[in-house]
């Protein structure tokens, strides 16, 4: 895919308007989007589209069928409280489209070439059927000839706006982020524009901008190993969100920080072994691994100048992070919790930053349960009512879910549902072995059987392209006529899934599992 950098636009490009041009304040500017014609006083900023949230849009039967629609122009501007990223397509209607935030590493689809694009939050924006390329014809026709990787100017945070798909009637543009932000999505016609604009500001607190922890939440230790050469500890920061609150640690460095996160009944110096004073009612121990010392840090590199205790105002649940010391690079410190709380732990790139949400809700809220089925594999679970479950055709019934109707092939490694269930002739401990783009593992009990839930991005060497997402859950279960065997759900973030909802309802499907419903015969 070739990369053009936008170095400017002109600002005629970046209007949605049919045809008008745009001119600066302070005098009349035509709305956008909206009729032609439409005239709005400077003084009077225009409001963005939407519902502003931090949650994924989408039309509903995303990826729909039906006649491609053909991408003729990309734009993104900066406004007085919101920039504005628009797609313009031939025709008077948009197809079904997704838009919503994505975790690191960016990929492209089809190649799963890793694409960089700039930034600290990522939102994705996907329309199918659509194309920049019209095949239908002797000769393909180019119906966008634009770039390929955009700015935004007067923009305050859109970073820029990368194309990372056109494969298979499927569009896709990442947008990178100054941090993650409301936005509000809509469509319009004469010319057929999907509309996503990205509140400079998080929203309000009525729930509706506020941003989702990094994970669903465990109170089990959770580990990740370092990896290459030392790496700098550059920035530590609380944050107060609605339902978490945040501890973010920023690095620099080639290599990759390991960290060790857990609850601690005895905080201790890891140099002199003496007591720690924690505020709170419980402690959270946190250690990053491979640390340089702040003077051995490279060149332009300025680490951090360290504070014994850090504290934020607007929470109750963390009272403070207490920084112990570097010492044979480990650096550790202890957050101090009005009680013992679920914690998520998570990587993020572009700058490195290992982030750790500690929850004050309980994981999965909004999440709607309405109908059981039973399995014959031995199991009965719990599913949102208005979501298709297998017959039981190919596959044993109740193991396949999703929110659209589908048809389960006989080739039963093609994914055609959101999550799915299965019953695996493997032993546990063989499908619990930690396997290449693990990122987050967590021991658990599940209907009182030993049970892991894994965090994972592929590879690239296996069935999903690299950069894909999951979430799997592997439950011990007693063994078949055949020897052991093993429960095994879970839900891969492919481009038709939105990823994120799925494992929310995964992890709700989990807790209403009852494994004594009898055993296949």
């Amino acid at each position: 895919m070739m990369r053009l950098l936008l170095a400017g636009l002109g600002a005629s490009t970046l209007l949605v308007t049919a045809g008008a041009p745009t001119a600066p304040p302070p005098t009349v500017v035509p709305t956008e989007p909206g009729p032609p014609g439409i005239l709005q006083s400077a003084d009077q900023p225009l409001p963005p589209v939407g519902n502003p949230g931090t949650g994924t849009v989408d039309t509903g039967d995303f990826p729909a069928g039906g006649s491609t629609a053909y991408l003729t122009d990309v734009r993104a501007a900066g406004h007085q409280d919101f920039d504005r990223f628009v797609l313009e397509f031939e025709g008077d209607e948009v197809p079904s489209y997704r838009v919503g935030y994505v975790e690191p590493p960016i990929t492209e689809d089809g190649s799963g070439r890793q694409v960089g694009v700039a930034g600290s939050a990522f939102l994705q924006v996907r329309v199918s059927p659509a194309s920049g390329v019209d095949l239908s014809g002797e000769q393909p026709r180019e119906t966008y000839t634009g770039r390929e990787q955009l700015t935004a100017p007067g923009g305050q945070v859109i970073t820029e706006a990368v194309q990372t798909g056109d494969f298979e009637s499927m569009l896709a543009w990442t947008i990178g982020l100054e941090e993650r932000v409301p936005f509000g999505v809509t469509t319009f016609s004469d010319p057929a524009r999907l509309v996503v604009d990205v509140l400079h500001q998080p929203g309000e607190d009525d729930g509706s901008g506020t941003l989702e922890p990094i994970g669903q939440g465990g109170t089990a230790d959770v580990d990740a190993e370092a990896t290459g050469s030392p790496v700098t500890l550059t920035d530590v920061r609380l944050g107060a969100h609605d339902g978490f609150d945040r501890i973010v640690f920023e690095l620099a460095g080639d290599g990759e920080a390991g960290y060790e996160v857990g609850y601690t009944e005895d905080p201790r110096s890891q140099g002199s072994g003496e007591p720690v004073q924690v505020p709170g009612g419980t402690t959270l121990e946190i250690t990053l691994t491979n640390l340089l010392l702040p003077a051995d840090a490279p060149e332009g590199v300025t680490p951090w100048e360290g504070q014994e205790q850090l504290e934020i105002a607007g929470t109750s649940t963390l009272q403070a992070l207490v920084a112990d010391s570097l010492f044979e690079g480990r650096y550790s410190f202890f957050a101090g919790l009005d009680q013992r709380r679920p914690f998520a732990v998570a990587r993020l790139s572009d700058p490195q930053r290992i982030v750790i949400d500690v929850l004050d809700r309980v994981p999965g809220d909004g999440v709607t349960l309405g109908e059981t089925c039973t399995s014959p594999a031995g199991y009965t679970v719990d599913h949102p009512s208005d979501w298709a479950v297998n017959a039981g055709e190919t596959v044993p019934s109740c193991s396949r879910f999703s929110p659209q109707d589908f048809d389960v092939p006989d080739a039963t490694d093609v994914r055609v549902a959101a999550i799915a269930f299965s019953v695996e002739s493997v032993a546990f401990d063989r499908v619990t072995q930690e396997r290449p783009g693990e990122q987050v593992r967590r021991e658990l009990t599940v209907d009182g059987r030993e049970s892991v839930r894994i965090e994972r991005t592929a590879t690239g060497e296996g069935l999903w392209p690299q950069g894909t997402p999951s979430t799997r859950y592997a439950i011990r279960v007693p063994d078949g006529e055949n020897g052991p065997r093993t429960l095994v759900a879970d839900t891969i973030g492919l481009p038709m899934f939105d990823y994120r909802r799925n494992v929310a309802v995964l992890d709700a499907m989990i807790e209403t599992l009852d494994l004594d419903a009898g055993t296949e015969g």
